[in-house]
């Protein structure tokens, strides 16, 4: 479909401004007033197109560690009396996505590259000098829009369950990736990218979202062919994904180039 023109995405190979837009949001991050525990403060980030927020609760739980994340801070998504997203973990996240497996795998593929395209930036914009802002084209917002239209149904039909907005979901997941940066990337109270890796902190966490529920969604897909067919069920589908979590200590993220073959036509080499 032409419409499908406005999520093609080339494969992104990071660069000094991605890099720059990463540092801005930390240094902004790092300038938010906070709270205490019993009492934080809410910041907020995004007014969205459905009139829902996206905010920060600051200081979040992490700060109070033995070796606390001094910066950490609470993501949320909602109306403004009540978050959607509190209790959020990535097994909620992961459980949102692949029940869109299930529901439609090419609906499916196009969510994952417009969360890859949240990765990096890419429907980033600067609304103020060192603001950058998730705020997608009108075109991507009438494309996330039909989607979303149809998933209600099947939400309701196959899982009988109402789930969160897709448009609120990418502004979570936003979120959560730019509080990573700040756990990560902060050294005596600067955004410094030479501690940890680039990759470190959005890149793998967001790529975690896309890469774990791509693996499980194939193994699932492969019990429903084989047990049509009567065929042998690939187990190795599902164990590489545990080898995967348990080498990387909770991160799973596929290659550029492996992410490039699933997510095709929508993800470009």
């Amino acid at each position: 479909m032409a419409e499908d023109g406005v999520i093609k995405t080339k494969i992104f190979r990071s660069n000094n401004d991605f890099i720059e837009r990463r540092s801005a949001r930390i240094a902004e991050a790092i300038s938010f007033d906070s709270g205490t525990i019993a009492k934080p403060k809410k910041i907020l980030i995004s007014t969205l197109s459905n009139q829902k927020e996206s905010y920060f609760f600051k200081p979040g739980k992490e700060t109070q560690r033995k070796k606390p994340n001094v910066y950490d801070m609470f993501p949320n998504v909602g109306s403004s009396s009540k978050s959607e997203t509190d209790g959020f973990t990535f097994e909620i996240i992961w459980e949102y996505l692949i029940k869109i497996s299930i529901l439609n795998q090419i609906t499916f593929k196009k969510i994952l590259v417009i969360l890859y395209r949240n990765c990096f930036l890419i429907d980033h914009q600067e609304i103020e000098e060192g603001k950058f802002r998730y705020l997608p084209s009108n075109n991507l917002l009438d494309y996330i829009a039909k989607i979303e239209f149809g998933l209600k149904d099947g939400f309701l039909d196959k899982f009988k369950t109402e789930e969160i907005g897709l448009l609120e979901f990418l502004h979570f997941v936003d979120l959560l990736g730019w509080n990573e940066d700040v756990k990560y990337h902060i050294v005596e109270g600067k955004p410094n990218f030479k501690k940890y890796g680039k990759k470190v902190g959005r890149v793998n966490t967001i790529l975690s979202v896309i890469s774990a529920p791509l693996m499980i969604s194939n193994f699932i897909l492969d019990i429903i062919h084989k047990t049509e067919k009567k065929g042998i069920i690939d187990v190795k589908l599902i164990t590489s994904t545990i080898q995967m979590f348990a080498k990387s200590r909770g991160i799973c993220v596929l290659s550029h180039t492996t992410l490039q073959e699933y997510l095709n036509p929508y993800l470009e080499s």
